[in-house]
């Protein structure tokens, strides 16, 4: 099984990506179509930082879509009540906008790491970062 980088597209090893419901989905889709190839995600370590930035910017939008999912969703449901009465279309209907605006989300979806390959990337800069002060503490001469 070939191992492909998310962001930049190359067969290369890296960290390993979490199978969430979009990729889930996605590759659901293909193996009923019968074009799928089972390779795995990967973010390899010179997109590291390229990724991070992507995941926190897909992050942000899909807080953005879930709040005005809301905000739709709570005027579909209340101003039918304030104005006229209960109204089930409008309850569907704002049940079904707000769906369709949490599902153009999808559309910016930037996957996130695994927990273990999460841990590693947060582990190494300090791992670096301690032995540089460790060879500055002994490279020190004390007078």
């Amino acid at each position: 099984m070939a191992k492909y980088c998310v962001v930049c597209f190359k067969e290369k090893d890296g960290y390993k990506v979490y199978d969430d419901f979009v990729i889930r989905t996605i590759r659901g889709i293909k193996k009923r179509l019968g074009i799928a190839k089972n390779n795995s995600l990967v973010v390899c370590k010179d997109c590291l930082e390229e990724h991070r930035k992507k995941r926190k910017a897909y992050e942000k939008t899909l807080i953005i879509h879930i709040v005005l999912a809301g905000v739709v969703l709570v005027a579909f449901v209340l101003l039918p009540i304030l104005t006229s009465g209960f109204s089930i279309t409008a309850i569907a209907l704002g049940i079904f906008l707000a769906a369709l605006i949490v599902g153009m989300a999808v559309f910016s979806h930037h996957p996130k790491l695994s927990d273990e390959a999460q841990e590693k990337t947060l582990d190494a800069p300090k791992k670096e970062e301690k032995g540089k002060t460790e060879k500055a503490k002994g490279g020190k001469k004390k007078k």
